[in-house]
């Protein structure tokens, strides 16, 4: 029989709680947790070899319940509530989750999953939060309750005991919302403290029994962060931590703030970046190839959104993030704490219970199981799941709950092998002669082993099979085949692997494909990168915020570029200024000079284009128009309104052939853009870079034969000798791909050349 809690123990532990201080430094979300707070669910071990009435209590998809252990029987500790959980393996291998409860740790062996045996429990201070983290064999915990930092030594855990060696406090510090481990240098860190504006605090653990306060990132106050070692880049071997930080109460300051803090006693703020809808920036992690921060919002859910909602954010520079998306479950309870392992994405959101997604294509998530442990309901309420642990090496995952405890189960689905992704460098103009590098990215999970990529090409007789060259860095590239100039080469990407796993790119191949024009020549007549005066104007009717060109001084903050696009330093911005600032009242509109696109060739205006309207009211529009006749009468050539994805920030690059606009594009082409606030609110910020205007031609088609080097118009040993001699001293007629290096690829353009033979 369960046992149920009175209101009057619930209202006790309240009160506890408010007294020792977890509400002082609590901010929005620890409010609406305790209005939310039930009983909990009491009664016994229920384990997989047994049989029990919750068999068919809970909603699940693709795991596997083993085995379930509610508050009451971690007796000794005030179990009212219960909270955070972590592992640890011991040396001997043996696996453990530490359990929090609201009146300290439960310690349970768990390497016979559907036998957990509680094997020791160490008290701490009454506080609905409670977390912990293991660095070598001792388990730190904190909590908004008091006592500092809970050291416990598990060295003799195997026997069924763990040491209290110390609770610590100094330097004024006695409270902490949550601890971090950066695992791969074994640093600790607090956050959420009652001390150093509440941000992320570097303790010395040297001496792993006794802590010490060693500097920390101090600018405001953090929830959570992950700090990790990071590798490539300028920032390799540097310590970085993305912080889920600032207030509750609006955009301007909840968000993400990335940091180097190598140097704890001199951090140095790398990036700050703001999202749509922000309500309160809770806990973030990074996908498992660190390309992507996912990033958890424990109020937008019931307020500005209707659906949990995941933000995912490009964190490939640490110094340059930026937004790109959002994906959800489509329930409507709200996302909590979230873990990655070889690329599967492991979600807890409170109502809905665990939550596990594909993340081999980390910007598309796809949920492919679940486990809900908190029936009846997925409303937006602090009650349910409040943690995962999904890193043992058996597979077990452990997952805590608010009223129902401690959760034991497996993830039961065969999950692809590998996924073939897109690049930013796919070739928008190629060669008639071929050699052009083609490249497509692979990521794999551990265990899959890729037996082959290839690119089909059609070259205008259908497709073709080019088997693809790996760089062993998990790309493969090809050259790209001859083809007659003024044609479309068409192509897609295919890949197998050990299992008999057959992808294509795009996915829906060959009825859907890449392509890329083929030019013999690009005559560059306009090319802007603003770093001087080519005579654009600016005019409009803001109150702040127009167009200037300058270096970007925002950092990434509030929806502006943290960085022009090419590299070059200069761009056009409206209202370049750090901090809350944006086009305000009215538009502003930047306006081109006078552009040639007459001459021999296809004229093809480009250019690149920052344009940010998610944060707030969106509801602003982005006008990119063109004019033939200097101005005197405009075509639209580009609309960017509401919702569009485009509008989430970031650089975007844009070609339109103005042949196709213009019956005869003129001497006088002139283009230009139109940022707006027009409405109460909002936020709008854009960027333009990188103008230019190419003649694509086919004019100056020399060789319709570039493998016949001797010139004597037939393709023998003479050529391959004359072309191993070239390349041999590097000269520029063995460069191929025209990369301006000798490598293997230049070999594979020569070898397809000289396959195709002479027209």
């Amino acid at each position: 029989m369960r046992h149920l809690p009175s209101r009057r123990s619930l209202s006790t532990a309240l009160l506890l709680s408010l007294a020792c201080g977890s509400v002082a430094n609590a901010h929005d979300d620890d409010y609406r947790k305790l209005l939310d707070l039930q009983p909990p669910v009491f009664g016994p071990i229920w384990t997989a070899d047994g049989e029990s009435q919750e068999r068919g209590l809970f909603d699940f998809q693709n795991m596997t319940l083993l085995a379930n252990i509610p508050l009451n029987n971690f007796t000794g500790l005030n179990t009212t509530s219960g909270n955070d959980c972590w592992g640890y393996v011991a040396p001997s291998g043996r696996e453990y989750v530490i359990m929090g409860v609201e009146g300290g740790y439960g310690f349970v062996e768990i390497t016979d999953p559907v036998n957990p045996v509680i094997v020791d429990k160490i008290t701490g201070p009454v506080s609905l939060w409670h977390d912990v983290k293991v660095v070598g064999q001792y388990a730190y915990g904190v909590s908004e309750g008091g006592s500092g930092i809970q050291v416990m030594d598990l060295s003799n855990i195997d026997s069924g005991s763990v040491t209290l060696v110390r609770n610590w406090t100094g330097g004024g510090y006695s409270t902490s919302h949550n601890i971090v481990t950066n695992e791969e240098t074994g640093s600790l860190w607090v956050v959420g403290t009652n001390i150093g504006n509440g941000g992320l605090i570097h303790i010395d653990i040297s001496n792993p029994e006794l802590p010490s306060i060693d500097g920390g990132w101090t600018e405001m106050y953090v929830h959570d962060a992950q700090v990790v070692t990071w590798q490539g880049g300028s920032l390799d071997g540097r310590e970085i931590a993305f912080l889920s930080s600032g207030f509750s109460g609006g955009f301007s300051e909840t968000g993400l703030r990335i940091a180097d803090v190598t140097d704890p006693n001199n951090p140095v703020t790398l990036a700050t970046l703001f999202y749509p809808n922000a309500g309160y920036s809770h806990q973030c992690w990074l996908s498992t190839d660190r390309t992507i921060l996912y990033l958890n919002d424990e109020l937008d859910e019931g307020s500005s959104v209707a659906v949990t909602t995941t933000r995912v954010i490009n964190v490939e520079d640490p110094a340059n993030p930026y937004f790109v998306g959002t994906f959800t479950t489509g329930k409507a309870a709200i996302d909590h704490n979230l873990y990655t392992r070889d690329h599967v994405i492991y979600q807890s959101n409170y109502r809905s219970g665990l939550r596990v997604f594909d993340g081999l294509d980390p910007i598309n998530p796809v949920e492919v199981a679940y486990f809900d442990t908190y029936p009846g309901s997925d409303s937006a309420n602090f009650n349910g799941t409040w943690s995962n642990y999904p890193f043992f090496p058996s597979g077990t995952i452990a997952v805590s709950d608010i009223e129902r405890g401690l959760f034991l189960m497996t993830l039961d689905v065969q999950l692809d092998g590998f996924a073939l992704q897109e690049r930013d460098d796919q070739p928008s103009f190629v060669s008639p002669a071929g050699g052009d590098l083609v490249s497509v990215n692979t990521v794999t999970r551990q265990g899959a082993v890729l037996t082959g990529v290839s690119m089909f090409a059609d070259t205008g007789s259908g497709f073709t099979e080019i088997p693809m060259n790996d760089n062993g860095d998990g790309s493969f590239s090809a050259a790209s085949p001859q083809i007659d100039c003024g044609q479309t080469l068409s192509y897609y990407f295919r890949g197998t692997d050990n299992a008999g796993l057959v992808k294509t790119l795009p996915a829906g191949a060959p009825g859907s494909v890449f392509s890329a024009d083929v030019v013999s020549s690009i005559d560059a007549v306009f090319a802007d990168n603003f770093e001087t005066n080519s005579g654009w104007s600016v005019s409009g009717s803001v109150s702040d915020g127009a167009w200037e060109r300058a270096v970007p001084a925002g950092g990434g903050g509030r929806g502006d570029p943290a960085n022009d696009y090419d590299g070059s330093g200069r761009c056009y911005l409206t209202d370049n200024v750090a901090g809350n600032s944006d086009v305000d009242g009215g538009t502003t509109t930047l306006t081109s000079p006078a552009m040639d696109a007459t001459g021999v060739g296809i004229p093809t205006l480009s250019y690149a284009l920052w344009y940010s309207n998610n944060i707030g009211e969106i509801d602003d529009t982005m006008f990119v128009d063109v004019s033939n006749n200097n101005g005197g009468s405009w075509s639209s050539l580009d609309t960017i309104g509401p919702g569009d994805p485009a509008a989430g920030g970031g650089w975007n690059t844009y070609s339109f052939d103005l042949s196709q606009i213009f019956a005869s594009p003129s001497s006088q082409v002139r283009i230009r853009f139109r940022a707006g606030d027009t409405g109460v609110g909002s936020v709008v910020e854009a960027g333009v870079d990188a103008v230019s205007i190419n003649l694509l031609s086919c004019e100056d088609i020399v060789n319709n034969c570039p493998a016949d080097l001797s010139g004597d118009g037939v393709l023998d040993f003479f050529d391959i000798a004359a072309f191993l001699s070239a390349f041999g001293s590097q000269e520029p007629v063995a460069d191929f791909t025209g990369d301006g290096s000798f490598d293997f690829f230049d070999i594979a353009a020569f070898l397809t050349a000289f396959g195709a033979g002479c027209p």
